[in-house]
């Protein structure tokens, strides 16, 4: 038997399962589809992605279910009790209930913030996925009371926006002759009634793949900057409703990654960094281009008694990058 960690990031673009030795060193990787069990596909094409990833990295490093000493899965979708159980149903036949953890992907990131898992972590990826763990409690926010927020959410915003302009509701924006067209439509209407018309395929992940082109025009356009503050606002919001929640004391750790700020100077990421400074709120805010999965690893070495190090981390983000 050789004792490894496995880890598996679930989400609603796309699944990663890896696997490490106690030392993290990456010894599998294996990439997948949608891992999120309400996503359009519904909960069993994601339970097969998930078994299919967790078996696929496995054969890659010729080892077997019974080598892995621990396994933490991270996925989108882990909001309720129920949710939970449908898991560890679908898991238990391959793995000891103690020798595995679910959570939602919210938390995958925290360690690459704190390595002892203490603080917050913001994922801003096809949606927002954000969790808290302090000396009170560890506490996911769930999706359902979220304001539209991450990539899908932008895009949401700025094709309200164009309708609102266009209704002479709102002030007018370059919106409005950009994204028609990048949706396949020649008006505003148009593309109302491409993107809400019977058999669309315009659902939360494929909107969110527009978020680059809301973005490019952030420093032309008022109404898209506002869109981006206004997101920023609702995660400085949610950011200390978690730090109460979670009993976390000034300063807290938050790290902030996923696919909408890739990089530090990602337009969000700036926004989100004014309002923390503006509103004064004592927080060690962090960029991290680090794969939420190296996070997920990370948290499968610590639940699994073994002891993450900077090394280590540093190892994992690497190999993943």
């Amino acid at each position: 038997m050789r004792d490894v960690f496995l880890a598996v990031d679930a989400g609603n673009t796309k699944t990663w399962a890896g696997l490490t030795t106690a030392d993290g060193d990456l010894v599998g990787l294996a990439r997948g589809g949608v891992g999120d069990i309400y996503a359009p596909a519904g909960a069993e094409a994601a339970k097969d992605v998930v078994l299919s990833l967790v078996g696929d990295v496995l054969q890659t490093a010729g080892l077997s279910h019974s080598d892995v000493r621990y396994a933490a899965f991270r996925l989108a979708g882990v909001d309720w009790p129920a949710d939970s159980e449908f898991w560890t149903t679908a898991l238990s036949p391959h793995f000891d209930v103690r020798r595995f953890s679910i959570k939602n992907d919210g938390f995958a990131l925290i360690r690459c913030g704190r390595l002892d898992g203490q603080g917050i972590s913001v994922v801003l990826g096809t949606g927002a996925a954000l969790a808290g763990r302090g000396p009170v409690k560890e506490w996911a926010l769930s999706w359902w009371l979220q304001h539209p927020l991450g990539g899908a959410g932008l895009v949401s915003q700025a094709l309200r926006a164009v309708y609102l302009s266009e209704l002479g509701l709102t002030e007018s924006t370059k919106l409005t002759a950009v994204l028609p067209p990048l949706l396949g439509a020649s008006t505003p209407e148009e593309m109302l009634e491409t993107t809400t018309e019977r058999g669309n395929t315009f659902n939360f992940a494929a909107l969110a793949a527009y978020a680059p082109a809301v973005l490019a025009l952030i420093d032309d356009d008022p109404v898209v900057a506002e869109l981006v503050d206004t997101q920023a606002e609702h995660l400085a919001d949610y950011i200390l409703s978690l730090a109460r929640t979670c009993g976390l004391a000034d300063p807290v750790s938050v790290v902030v990654g996923g696919g909408l700020v890739r990089e530090p100077n990602a337009p969000m990421f700036a926004a989100l960094r004014r309002t923390c400074d503006r509103r004064n709120l004592g927080l060690d805010l962090r960029h991290t281009q680090d794969p939420a999965l190296v996070g997920a690893l990370l948290d499968a070495l610590a639940e699994g008694g073994a002891n993450p190090t900077e090394a280590m981390r540093d190892r994992l983000t690497q190999k993943l990058r």
